[in-house]
């Protein structure tokens, strides 16, 4: 039989000829596919990434456009000694290879530093305070001296020049002033001022202003986040009493003012004492 009969005139020259063409069209559409693959990846076609570390994001993005990649941010930390809105971190690492068209991953530093809550340091040691102030971010960046019978203790901490307490928020990094005990003896006495009818802030501020310290607090009723609105209608040492420079002023609050006008026995003992001596 002849080739060309076989082809055209017998159904297993039929069928093969039908499979061989569904053949060539499978690979040809394969092969195209390749291609179009090999195409939209770049295949074969790498980058060296650039180290970024250092660069803010707009430098970043600008260096990487250049070279068909972008930047994606995916953290933020805080670190102290590395300068704010700079990247401290990429992935993939510097002089790795990828594709174009790919993200470079970045973590950088946040541009504002985080508040941390000042450790309660009064009437500790100075090389305590300076641990603990170390534990939580932040340094002593200077000692001032006073009159106290016990030296070394913490009888004051500042920043900025301004009297900062327990528990006041500073942020990450500061440096304060530590004013501590000289072991002189007994401290000069000083007259304690009137804290009455004011709030605690004030009341830090004024004691301090006048070389004293708040002691104990004691709230009527228990506070439940108004602590703003409760002022002092007690303290002791009273009012014009005199007491060691660096001492400490007990106080009492409440948020009814009516309490303002009570008269304690205890106060005018140590004002009547105080007349005697």
């Amino acid at each position: 039989m002849e080739l060309k009969k076989f082809w055209k005139e017998t159904i297993g020259g039929f069928v093969l000829k039908n499979v061989l063409i569904a053949s060539g069209i499978v690979v040809v559409l394969a092969w195209g596919a390749l291609l179009g693959v090999d195409f939209y990846t770049h295949h074969g076609e790498l980058l060296v990434i650039p180290d970024l570390r250092g660069s803010n994001i707009e430098e970043a993005e600008q260096i990487l456009a250049k070279k068909g990649l972008y930047v994606q941010v995916i953290d933020s930390v805080y670190v102290r000694n590395k300068k704010q809105g700079a990247i401290i971190e990429q992935i993939p690492s510097p002089n790795s290879t990828v594709k174009s068209n790919r993200p470079v991953y970045i973590i950088i530093n946040s541009r504002k530093a985080r508040q941390v809550a000042l450790p309660e340091i009064n009437e500790v040691s100075y090389r305590q305070a300076d641990a603990m102030l170390q534990s939580v971010g932040l340094s002593v960046a200077n000692v001032e001296y006073a009159s106290s019978e016990f030296k070394d203790l913490v009888i004051e901490i500042k920043l900025y020049g301004r009297t900062v307490f327990p528990g006041t928020r500073i942020p990450e990094g500061s440096a304060v002033v530590l004013v501590v005990g000289n072991g002189s003896g007994t401290a000069e006495s000083k007259v304690v001022p009137s804290l009455k009818g004011i709030g605690m802030d004030e009341a830090n501020l004024k004691a301090n202003g006048a070389s004293f310290q708040v002691g104990a607090v004691e709230y009527d009723v228990p506070p439940s986040g108004n602590e703003a609105r409760y002022i002092i209608y007690r303290q002791h040492p009273a009012a014009g009493s005199t007491l060691s420079a660096g001492g400490k002023i007990d106080v009492y609050l409440t948020t009814d003012k009516a309490r303002l006008n009570e008269v304690f026995e205890e106060d005018k003992k140590d004002q009547t004492e105080e007349q005697f001596f």
